[in-house]
């Protein structure tokens, strides 16, 4: 294999290889301020940390930080069981408000299943959040609205930026806006067709997405699929970029973790994430169930929404795979060799692969979603059929086989690292930003 192949495929790096610098390519924050103008952004996502489900409300919370670093204006706004002052949380103005829906986001599993139905048919026309986004809109006055997750929140908000003559950048990272349940996964497997049920409850979406000036996606699958599903047609190929996610390990040292001596420990894997069905728990404990005990041990790390963590850890009975809980993913991430993603739903890029990548940890995957333009369609060593425990088995003997000494570190990941940080992120977006708001500013008499 020649050394241009090597960032698309965990081989070692040739001998005498220089190893890519994370910081080659990209801008650091005092040149992107000096080569932008300040301009006002406004980002709107479901949630907002403190407050998180999962990866998309820390993405928002990462970019939005660091295009302050860079000398912007910035402010998101998200929806809150109860509205709360305005407030600033690392330089961003926070606005949170009520979210005028039949019922909160974690609340959706205690009504019945009229009722969600209902609220979500509802949800499309929710006017009143749409005139509390309009009331931010007022206040703040953006250069620009970058919209994220919108679970929950009616897409009548870009229609409120379309009027005040506001450009609006869309970044899909889920399913919200054709799946009712933001997944396309239904009765324990993928969705293969668009049910009747999630056209209803996103009929508006059909029209108010032509309000979107420009779309950024996470991966490119999900980009595909929102598009054949009717979205975002009105829009050239250069207004539909991807822009990977942005990732930083807190307190990860991908050095001191290649300094652990793992001398005579058992070849150990990891899971980290929600543990559940669709992202494919069950495959992992089935896979190893094949290996059967020996040189191995597998961690996994997370919560359950219910109380079905006792079902896998019954499955799991009599093997070395121990379910440890919430962990720190620095921590979690130093103490294994492997991690895995096993995803049965098409997941759409996951967070966990960009930090094992971070931290020079190698992630066997399952082939759905956006996992393979992450791992490398190439690469089929660390790829498997999605929900094919037999496959999986096999992809994790033949690491055991090779032992530790042969998995890949860092260097190897250099094409997604290079392309995942904080400062490159922020550049390719302040990069549609500008083109959006010249354009504009240019269109006015």
């Amino acid at each position: 294999m020649t050394a241009a192949a090597l960032p698309q495929a965990y081989a070692r790096l040739m001998p005498g290889t220089p190893a890519a610098s994370g910081r080659d390519a990209r801008l650091d924050s005092s040149a992107l301020r000096a080569a932008t103008t300040p301009l006002r952004i406004l980002h709107l996502s479901a949630l907002y940390p403190p407050y998180i489900v999962g990866g998309a409300e820390r993405s928002v919370e990462h970019l939005a930080e660091e295009l302050v670093a860079a000398g912007h204006t910035v402010a998101a706004a998200c929806i809150a069981r109860e509205p709360e002052p305005k407030s600033v949380r690392g330089g961003v103005t926070v606005y949170r408000m009520a979210h005028h829906n039949d019922f909160w986001l974690e609340d959706w599993p205690k009504a019945s299943r009229v009722g969600r139905a209902w609220a979500k048919l509802k949800q499309q026309w929710n006017f009143a959040i749409a005139a509390e986004f309009g009331r931010v809109l007022d206040d703040f006055r953006p250069d620009i609205v970058n919209t994220h997750s919108l679970l929950d929140v009616s897409t009548l908000v870009w229609r409120e930026a379309a009027k005040r003559g506001i450009p609006i950048v869309h970044t899909v990272c889920e399913y919200d806006l054709i799946c009712g349940n933001a997944a396309m996964f239904k009765n324990g497997k993928p969705c293969e067709r668009w049910h009747l049920g999630c056209k209803v409850v996103n009929a508006a979406k059909q029209v108010t997405n032509r309000a979107v000036d420009a779309v950024v996606s996470v991966g490119t699958e999900i980009l595909k699929t929102h598009v054949a599903h009717g979205l975002f047609t009105h829009l050239a190929p250069e207004r539909r970029r991807v822009i990977f996610y942005s990732c930083t390990v807190p307190e990860g040292d991908p050095e001191a973790r290649r300094r652990i001596d793992r001398t005579g420990k058992p070849m150990t894997f990891g899971y980290l994430g929600r543990i559940n069905t669709e992202k494919g728990v069950g495959t992992l404990i089935d896979a190893f169930r094949r290996i059967g005990p020996g040189d191995w041990r597998c961690l996994v790390a997370g919560q359950a929404m219910d109380d079905s963590i006792e079902r896998f850890k019954a499955r799991a009975d009599g093997l070395p795979v121990e379910f440890v809980g919430w962990a720190k993913p620095a921590d979690f991430l130093s103490a294994i060799d492997v991690l895995v993603v096993p995803s049965f739903w098409a997941e759409p890029s996951p967070r966990t692969i960009y930090e094992a990548y971070t931290m020079g940890v190698p992630v066997i995957g399952a082939a759905s979603g956006g996992i393979p333009e992450l791992i490398g369609e190439d690469n089929a060593d660390w790829l498997f059929t999605p929900g094919d425990d037999a496959d999986l088995a096999a992809r994790l003997q033949a690491v055991i086989a090779r032992g530790r000494g042969d998995l890949p570190d860092e260097r190897s990941f250099q094409h997604v690292i290079r392309e995942s940080t904080s400062e490159r992120v922020a550049e390719k977006y302040l990069d549609l930003y500008a083109e959006l708001v010249a354009e504009r500013r240019a269109a006015r008499p």
